[in-house]
């Protein structure tokens, strides 16, 4: 997903006022939740964008279905904000610009492995070490499962990629035995 320019400026402002308090951890958790809430549901997604609801009601909506319902003041104004803005259709973007901006903050680096059955915890752990040794950098990695992929891993960090799949190793393999052979 691409993030415009907009969503990065609500998600600076939010994250600069959040880090003050120290509860930057909680305000993205609760922003990824409520995104991820408006993205699974079509009808709240045609609410906030229709034209014709004007951002009044849009901003009632958001007290009410808000208001007490535990969400931080910052991430709650930021919402009654966006629906006043009529700009709430950029929350996923938000979300995704906070966690950048926290990642980067904070020194760390996301990355995706795949391989070709699921990866059992203490090799993901032991994964996420070996990676994080080699980039000297904290890493967070998802894991998602690839049929193309005969066995191994192949892990695209930043911008790098740890390929350990048997593809990758039968490719080596070969060329080594030709050049051997000739």
């Amino acid at each position: 997903m691409k993030v415009n320019e907009v969503s990065r400026r609500y998600a600076k402002a939010l994250l600069s006022v959040v880090k003050q308090k120290g509860i930057h951890a909680k305000a993205f958790a609760e922003l990824q939740g409520v995104s991820e809430a408006f993205q699974k549901d079509s009808t709240i997604s045609a609410y906030f964008e229709n034209p014709m609801i004007s951002s009044t009601q849009k901003v009632s909506a958001v007290k009410s279905a808000f208001q007490g319902k535990g969400l931080s003041e910052e991430v709650f104004n930021t919402l009654v904000l966006l629906a006043e803005k009529n700009r709430i259709q950029f929350l996923p973007e938000i979300a995704l610009a906070f966690q950048s901006y926290l990642d980067v903050e904070e020194g760390v680096t996301r990355g995706t492995v795949r391989s070709a059955q699921p990866l059992a915890a203490d090799a993901q752990k032991e994964l996420e070490q070996k990676v994080s040794k080699a980039l000297n950098k904290k890493i967070v990695l998802t894991y998602q499962q690839d049929p193309k992929l005969l066995g191994g891993v192949v892990a695209q960090v930043g911008g790098w990629t740890f390929d350990d799949s048997i593809e990758t190793h039968l490719t080596k393999l070969n060329e080594e035995l030709n050049r051997r052979a000739n």
